[in-house]
């Protein structure tokens, strides 16, 4: 019996802790599921205070257009169209110009002849926009490839495209006499390639460019270091600076090396890039745990808000904590990684 009124007092202590709210957080509850209920009443309240408008009558509106849809006005004649015209009316129908059939070169002809040819604008345009592109015809057959020209508009073109060959003797000519200066020019030894001269122009540059000496590597104490410092390192810019000294200085000093990969962002490339050039010191604060503040509890990076009050309600009924094995008893909400990462930065005094 002892042992279950022990397990049942146990077990009323966890909850009443856990569920343990102030004064003003149950007047706060209270507020708000008053104002819940107020907000969901609302609308029946509203009907309820507010009659809805009257229905507004459209029987003579319909009476009136129902007449006028059957017979038009005395003395006047309704005009009416057909579809063909209601339709060039619209824009639905466009009439075409009259064709006009000449001799014409597919490779410069003008989109304003290839449209009084027959073309429609679009393939007119497509084939415009062909040549713009590099592309060229070399023969009637050529023409089919254009998108949307139509095997009758071809048929009835055919006879009338002349294609004039260009003259490319003349180019192979020039092609050929340009590729043969440059391999000349490339098998013509210049003077200055000679040995000698060639030592003096790599001894005079030697002498201009001085030899860029690479600077010995930085040391930096992560507890000590100022941006500026920690930008010394390669890949630390003043971003990841400021990131990794704010950091620190919420933590009150980094106890391990390994706690700069856990600043907000840093890449775990940047931080193995850097850890060995970082060294550790002590840390310089700590927080007193029987007299610091609710709020002071909440800054601390590893301590959550639901964290920091249990530790300060358990602290206020309970009275201080004396060394780290009466802390650990308070389970709920903590567990081992948690304690160990405080540990370092708990201190006890009265």
């Amino acid at each position: 019996m002892s042992l279950l009124k022990k397990n049942f007092c146990e077990i009323k202590e966890f909850l009443y802790e856990f569920f343990y709210y102030t004064r003003a957080e149950r007047n706060a509850a209270l507020i708000l599921a008053f104002l819940c209920f107020f907000f969901f009443c609302l609308p029946t309240i509203y009907t309820l205070l507010v009659p809805p408008p009257p229905p507004i009558d459209f029987s003579e509106y319909r009476d009136v257009v129902a007449k006028l849809m059957k017979e038009p006005p005395s003395g006047q004649e309704v005009a009416t169209t057909t579809d063909d015209e209601q339709a060039r009316l619209r824009g639905d129908i466009t009439v075409a110009p009259p064709v006009e059939l000449f001799s014409f070169n597919p490779n410069t002809a003008t989109k304003e002849e290839l449209i009084r040819l027959g073309l429609s604008d679009r393939t007119a345009q497509t084939l415009v926009n062909y040549r713009a592109k590099g592309g060229k015809f070399f023969k009637k057959e050529d023409l089919k490839k254009i998108y949307g020209l139509r095997t009758e508009d071809y048929e009835r073109l055919a006879p009338w495209i002349t294609i004039e060959k260009e003259k490319s003797d003349s180019g192979k000519k020039s092609n050929k006499e340009k590729k043969q200066k440059v391999t000349a020019g490339k098998n013509q030894t210049p003077a200055i390639a000679q040995p000698e001269k060639k030592r003096e122009i790599v001894a005079q540059k030697k002498k201009n460019y001085p030899i860029k000496r690479t600077a010995a590597p930085v040391i930096i104490d992560i507890n000590k270091a100022t941006p500026e410092e920690w930008q010394q390192l390669r890949g630390i810019g003043p971003y990841y600076a400021k990131r990794i000294v704010r950091f620190r200085d919420k933590l009150g000093g980094f106890a391990s090396i390994s706690q700069v990969a856990e600043t907000y962002h840093l890449p775990d490339s940047t931080f193995q890039q850097i850890k060995p050039f970082l060294k550790t010191s002590s840390i310089f604060k700590k927080i007193n745990i029987n007299q610091c503040s609710l709020n002071e509890l909440k800054e601390h990076p590893y301590i959550s808000n639901l964290q920091a009050t249990i530790l300060f309600n358990y602290r206020k009924q309970h009275g201080n904590f004396h060394n780290m094995g009466e802390l650990k008893k308070l389970k709920p909400g903590f567990n081992e990684k948690d304690w160990k990462r405080l540990e370092p930065y708990l201190s006890f005094g009265e």
